[in-house]
């Protein structure tokens, strides 16, 4: 039996068994797999029967490498499962877990099996870069979805449709969507209460010894370096830069907007050990110009009006000073990800 992720969850909670699909595909982190099966094999354990029927299944019959080069054994392959595939026996829920990195088949192949259960009106949850696989099969067609922080800024590009936020998860709707990593936990907490109410979650984070339980809107960071820097100032001022990436604001405004002088900001960003604002805010630029560029199929000049930069000359530029090559010789060489090959094998295998 199934039922809708939000209104339903009364109809999930009077269910002897909840029947989940997680599909493992090549280069998924093992934190986000692990995150998302230990919370349901913990409610079984506390409830003494299994409540959740779990079942691991593959793309083929090789089990699957995490990027840690870890293989997680799995009980079907995606072939095994449609060949049994039944009304009546069909998961009530459908997790899809992925790598940033996956291959164009992998992203094919695990699309037309997740959307064989869309069709059936299956909840599927799209755990990190998943997302893509999500947006690609047109799984989601518009409204709210979030991904891992690394890669929202390639999503939004190439999603326009989409409205890509900045948070750990979205429980909404058919497709729900996280950030992946502990968000996973996160997220399957979120969903494992709505079923047997806070005292069941309550306990399962005792049990995993979390600090507390992170709500969906908890917004995810644009950068490392608010984690290593508490200043307050200086996560006020970075929130800002990134949030306008494609317009950069001028320091003199970033300072005003937080009530301080051009010089105050200037001795913010010198006093908790990082370059002046200005030089600060092209670096964000630059580096979420490399993003674009490993992730997304986008030209250079399209790349660059993301970025903020009114020319490709100029960007160019900026470009290799900062990393020792061109935008093109970057893409070129880069080997875990090629835009262009992949989409076009993508569309090739999908048509």
């Amino acid at each position: 039996m199934n039922a809708p992720i939000l209104g339903g969850m009364s109809v999930f909670a009077n269910q002897s068994i909840i029947r989940v699909i997680i599909l493992v595909v090549d280069g998924v982190s093992l934190t986000t797999v692990s995150t998302a099966l230990e919370p349901f094999q913990q409610v079984n354990s506390m409830l003494g029967k299994d409540r959740f029927h779990i079942q691991l299944v593959s793309l083929s019959s090789t089990d699957p490498m995490t990027s840690a080069g870890i293989p997680i054994p799995c009980h079907l392959t995606t072939t095994d499962v449609l060949a049994k595939l039944k009304l009546q026996n069909r998961p009530d829920l459908l997790i899809l877990c992925c790598g940033q990195v996956t291959s164009s088949i992998n992203q094919a192949s695990a699309g037309k099996f997740v959307q064989k259960f869309v069709r059936q009106n299956v909840p599927v949850f799209a755990l990190g870069a998943a997302c893509f696989i999500a947006a690609k099969t047109a799984m989601i067609k518009g409204g709210k979805c979030t991904t891992h922080w690394k890669m929202i800024s390639s999503l939004a590009e190439q999603f326009p449709a989409l409205e890509v936020q900045n948070v750990l998860y979205i429980l909404d709707g058919r497709i729900s969507s996280c950030a992946g990593e502990f968000a996973t936990f996160d997220m399957i907490l979120a969903f494992i209460e709505r079923i047997f109410g806070s005292r069941m979650s309550g306990e399962i984070r005792h049990h995993f010894l979390a600090a507390g339980q992170r709500s969906g809107d908890s917004l995810q960071r644009l950068s490392g370096d608010a984690f290593i820097c508490e200043d307050g100032r200086f996560q006020k001022a970075l929130s800002i830069m990134a949030d306008n990436i494609e317009v950069p604001v001028p320091t003199s405004e970033i300072a005003s907007r937080l009530g301080y002088s051009t010089r105050q900001i200037q001795r913010i960003f010198c006093r908790n050990g990082f370059e002046p604002p200005h030089r600060y805010y092209i670096n964000l630029r630059l580096n979420r110009a490399r993003q674009l560029i490993e992730q997304t199929n986008m030209s250079f000049l399209e790349i660059a009006l993301a970025c903020g930069f009114e020319t490709s000359s100029s960007f160019s530029k900026g470009y290799k000073l900062k990393f020792g090559a061109t935008p093109k010789e970057h893409r070129n060489r880069t080997d875990n990800f090629n835009p262009r090959k992949e989409k076009k094998n993508f569309q090739n295998t999908t048509s």
